[in-house]
């Protein structure tokens, strides 16, 4: 398959551990030129304020997202100073992390000392508690797609030993009780007929080849 992801373009220098970072996390985020055309566009940037804070989260659709909540100003080794807290939680003041510049996560003891741990209550009731149980397992960061948190590579092949097997992306719903089989839909249209088509739900497992885990979809034409 194409290395391009297809609902949207990869970063090469995105990592998967750089995504498994910063999910879930707050950051200080310098006022780059997306953050600035983002801020500007609504009449919301303030001439005192050289940075922000965000908060880094999967869109099951979108990817890694970062959600602007407040504008700051920083100084060297102390919390930055909030100038401005955004109404409704910044709801529409989100930027694809991939357009975040320079940001520093703020740990659990920055949010003890900073009035915005109750930000994250707009999370509580966002998405389904099993795309959390599925972004929870490091065991499928490998197959994860950049910024793309929840589609993974899976490779496709069938019980007709004539078309051979290809890389597909799925985009991860649900999993088993044992956790060793996922739902997914299909994104892109396979190469081969293989009687699924892009939007089409697979089940993919987690399968030992070679002594190596892949994630595999197996359709049976039988």
């Amino acid at each position: 398959m194409d290395e391009e992801h297809v609902p949207g373009t990869m970063d090469t220098k995105h990592t998967r551990t750089r995504d498994r970072e910063i999910v879930n996390r707050w950051a200080v985020a310098e006022i780059n030129t997306p953050i600035s055309d983002l801020l500007s566009g609504k009449g919301l940037l303030l001439p005192d304020a050289d940075s922000c804070i965000g908060y880094f989260y999967v869109d099951h659709e979108e990817g890694i997202l970062f959600r602007i909540h407040s504008l700051c100003r920083t100084h060297p080794d102390a919390l930055p100073e909030i100038i401005h807290h955004f109404k409704d939680h910044g709801e529409g003041l989100i930027i694809i992390s991939d357009d975040v510049g320079s940001y520093t996560l703020l740990s659990g003891e920055d949010l003890q000392n900073l009035p915005i741990v109750e930000e994250q209550r707009w999370m509580l009731y966002y998405e389904p508690e099993m795309l959390h149980t599925l972004r929870k397992r490091v065991d499928i960061d490998r197959f994860r797609a950049p910024v793309y948190f929840d589609d993974v590579t899976v490779l496709l092949f069938t019980t007709d030993k004539v078309i051979q097997p290809e890389l597909v992306w799925v985009r991860l719903n649900s999993q088993s009780e044992d956790g060793m089989s996922f739902q997914g839909t299909l994104l892109n249209e396979p190469y081969s007929d293989y009687g699924v088509h892009e939007g089409g739900m697979l089940t993919v497992r987690l399968d030992e080849q070679e002594g190596e885990w892949v994630l595999v979809a197996e359709i049976d034409f039988e």
